[in-house]
């Protein structure tokens, strides 16, 4: 029931001319420089928007600068190690490490430092190790300004410091195994069981449930709406339902559904990667289904670790 009623909210009300503010402040950088510098330029750029935003509304500006320009230097070094497995895990594991230490600031303030590795590294972002840093940065800087101009504003959640550490260490080295594992063994797109982990497992417990229950049903939702698209609409009317869903992910970002954020994230991923190619959206939705469900295994293990741990320090205390 809890699922079905997610499932069915609705986005928090007022929050429809942000959307529309939003998506236009996203849309024309990205548009603009996807033409002058390339696909690569246009993702990394947006993912720093995306870190500027969360870091801008909870630090002073001197601080968002350092975690804007911490979040660079792992981009860079990420594009240098390419698909290198043992440096990709390094990284990774030290990513987790500044995102457990940030938590303790204000719960995911640096989320998004694990995915610039794996994206900037392995993942889908083909940039020198320089292009990524000042991309990075640009970005980055981009985004805490529309933050300021919008006048976004979000709540400082510390996370208690044995809490982010514990979830930080311990999603670290299960994520670096898997992108070593997955990195040595050739395994396409396997970074997606990493993401799914780092995604949904989030630092504060009260909120694991909800978001791991959340994306497994809601990525396994995307990815009908995805294959349908893919399948029986033609090129225009599959760019149709990417752009509706790049929209009501930042509707429901704003305050809806997690469910509903991964529902709406995974078609517009699959289809803009797939777009025109049957046989590839068949394929990137086989295998986003299928590490997702492994990615949720995981992150399920790691989270029971973690409230049992919770609950020995607790009693221990007591």
């Amino acid at each position: 029931m809890t699922v079905h009623m997610a499932l069915l909210s609705r986005p928090m009300p007022g929050t429809l001319p942000m959307t529309f503010k939003m998506l236009v402040a996203i849309l024309i950088p990205s548009i603009v420089i996807t033409v002058l510098a390339g696909p690569s330029a246009s993702m990394g750029f947006g993912l720093a928007m995306g870190l500027g935003m969360a870091v801008t509304p909870v630090s002073k500006p001197q601080q968002a600068g350092v975690l804007i320009f911490i979040a660079a230097v792992l981009g860079a070094l990420a594009s240098l190690a390419g698909s290198t497995p043992w440096a990709i895990a390094l990284l990774i594991l030290l990513s987790a490490l500044l995102f457990a230490a940030s938590n303790r600031r204000s719960a995911g303030l640096l989320s998004l430092t694990p995915i610039i590795v794996i994206l900037f590294g392995p993942g889908a972002v083909d940039l020198s190790w320089w292009e990524a840093g000042l991309w990075v940065i640009a970005g980055g800087v981009v985004g805490g300004l529309v933050t300021k101009i919008l006048k976004l504003q979000a709540p400082v959640r510390p996370v208690n410091t044995f809490i982010a550490w514990e979830h930080g260490i311990t999603v670290g080295v299960l994520c670096a195994a898997v992108m070593y594992w997955t990195l040595a063994s050739n395994i396409p797109h396997g970074y997606w069981i990493a993401v799914t982990v780092l995604m949904a497992l989030r630092p504060l417990p009260e909120e694991r449930r909800d978001t791991l229950n959340g994306r497994l049903v809601g990525t396994f939702l995307g990815a009908i709406i995805a294959l349908l698209a893919v399948v029986f609409l033609p090129v225009w009317g599959a760019l149709i339902v990417a752009a509706l869903s790049m929209f009501f992910l930042i509707w429901y970002t704003l305050g809806g559904a997690y469910i509903m954020q991964a529902l709406t994230l995974t078609p517009m991923l699959l289809i803009f990667s797939s777009l025109g190619d049957y046989n590839l959206g068949l394929e990137l939705t086989a295998e986003r289904v299928g590490f997702t469900i492994v990615g949720i295994a995981a992150a399920i293990v790691v989270a029971i670790l973690l409230r049992n741990w919770e609950r020995r320090r607790q009693t221990s205390a007591a």
